[in-house]
């Protein structure tokens, strides 16, 4: 074997590595610069629980600046019977989805899963079941942690999916702006 044929290999070598360093770094470009609103939202229908006209979910706030570190929600349970779970999930989830077009569209998050968060003054709730007859739940989500910001403005909502009360199953969404 000649030094000709070793020169053959290590260009093939070398041009096989550069060419998957190229393609590692226009990922990554891709990765970086793609936009934080992702593909149509999953959720087709909300807020459909049984006895939900007996139900309140909404944000703390009716707008929120793009740099918002937290959105607070609060969940009340007035119906009759029945607790809601708002989580059938091993862990407690949420997503965020902008409104464009008419359309909601899922917001690309940088965590694998967001998740309500501990709050200084209250802490991560213990539970994600709201009694009836008045049972209240305070949530916190951690969007600066869990999204990019600052958001662009314009109509937001939060979906806690697969929440259960009695019999069905529904996703839930609370609707705010960001300015």
């Amino acid at each position: 074997m000649g030094p000709g044929i070793r020169i053959q290999y290590a260009r093939r070598v070398f041009c096989a590595i550069a060419a998957l360093l190229a393609l590692a770094a226009a990922a990554g470009l891709y990765l970086r610069f793609r936009s934080p609103v992702g593909g149509m939202s999953p959720h087709e229908t909300v807020n459909t629980l049984y006895e939900w006209e007996y139900m309140t979910f909404a944000a703390g706030r009716e707008s929120y600046p793009g740099d918002v570190e937290e959105v607070c929600l609060y969940f009340k349970n007035d119906a009759p019977n029945g607790g809601v779970w708002l989580s059938s999930q091993s862990f407690f989830a949420y997503e965020l989805e902008f409104l464009e077009n008419g359309v909601w569209h899922s917001m690309r998050p940088v965590t694998e899963r967001p998740k309500w968060s501990d709050n200084a003054a209250g802490g991560a709730p213990g539970t994600d079941i709201v009694d009836w007859n008045g049972g209240e739940l305070t949530l916190y989500c951690g969007i600066a942690r869990d999204y990019p910001v600052p958001l662009q403005p314009g109509r937001y909502r939060i979906v806690l999916p697969d929440c259960q009360h009695l019999e069905s199953t529904a996703d839930l969404a609370a609707e705010f702006e960001v300015e």
